[in-house]
């Protein structure tokens, strides 16, 4: 095969990277697992990145789409609730059959971990309302100060040791400070709004840069007999969550753009929050939160892709 041949077959499997999550964090692991100080190097800078997730969302959203999420509060609220309840309880009980005190801890800190940042981004790639996407996902991190000790008290009893202001305050820097700024140029130049696509990818290669951050937790676990069981009980984390995402959603009667809206913040847990509590509170832990964060990434990449194909959805987000 030719050099521009290769070129131009790379540019279909990996180009644009929104709709190409599952190849890049291929390629990330690789990395990841190769060079692993590549890793290491990234870590420092993650909350710059989770920054740029939020940014290239934000950038494509107004203050009348944040207006008309409010008007929704109610999908808001039951997101919010199914997300705090559910799957957390679910966790917990699941853990008391886990012998492995690491395993156990690491199903748990997944679940209690408030929403994926990037939920905004997986609306919008799937066709959703990725303001009220946001919205939800905003919530969910406000509420992660009280309910991630909480529940992290109720399923590790007093080894618990987490201060959950050390994560976050630095959240919400990397959150608050780029979704106002992105939402106040969109409104000051609108012609903001031709770039749209340019943005959306420039979150996605956050994501995958952030992926690439995690692999140093889940390093071990990839490389070790351990690998199945890790993958078998954070890939079970994240089914029981979408399975409640898209049962929320049916439930709800919703319309295809507001139950992607409402399904992706309670379905994707933030793995980054995962990694910094189980770090905080059992290192060994952090195993199942960094191969949860691929796990993740690369399976709520290809469902909102797939959701956002043009045959499936007929959505205003186009290839």
């Amino acid at each position: 095969m030719t050099p521009p041949r290769r070129w131009r077959l790379a540019a279909r499997v990996l180009h644009p990277v929104r709709h190409r999550l599952l190849p890049w964090v291929v390629l990330a692991v690789g990395i990841g697992l190769a060079l692993p100080t590549t890793s290491g190097a990234l870590v420092p800078v993650v909350p710059l990145l989770l920054a740029g997730q939020v940014l290239g969302v934000s950038l494509n959203l107004t203050p009348a789409d944040f207006r008309a999420a409010a008007r929704r509060v109610h999908l808001v609220g039951a997101a919010l609730l199914l997300e705090w309840t559910v799957l957390p309880a679910l966790a917990v009980l699941v853990s008391r059959a886990i012998p492995s005190r690491e395993l156990a801890s690491g199903v748990v800190i997944c679940a209690v971990a408030p929403a994926e940042i990037t939920s905004g981004l997986m609306a919008a790639v799937a066709g959703g309302d990725a303001a009220l996407a946001t919205s939800i996902t905003a919530g969910s991190l406000a509420l992660a100060a009280f309910l991630v000790p909480a529940w992290l008290g109720v399923a590790l009893g007093g080894t618990s040791q987490f201060n959950p202001l050390s994560v976050v305050g630095e959240l919400g820097l990397s959150v608050l400070v780029p979704l106002l700024a992105g939402v106040v140029l969109r409104a000051r130049f609108p012609r903001l709004a031709h770039y749209r696509h340019l943005f959306l990818d420039l979150s996605a290669a956050c994501l995958v840069l952030v992926v690439l951050a995690g692999i140093g937790p889940a390093r071990p676990a990839l490389l070790s007999p351990t690998l199945l069981p890790i993958v078998l009980l954070a890939g079970g984390v994240l089914l029981a969550g979408g399975a409640l995402g898209w049962g929320l959603g049916r439930a709800l009667s919703l319309p295809r753009p507001t139950a992607t809206a409402v399904g992706f913040p309670v379905a994707i847990r933030e793995f980054g929050v995962a990694i910094a509590v189980a770090v905080a509170v059992l290192p060994q832990a952090a195993a199942v939160a960094g191969v949860y964060g691929i796990l993740m990434v690369a399976g709520a990449g290809t469902v909102a892709a797939w959701l956002g194909s043009p045959g499936l959805s007929g959505s205003r987000e186009t290839r």
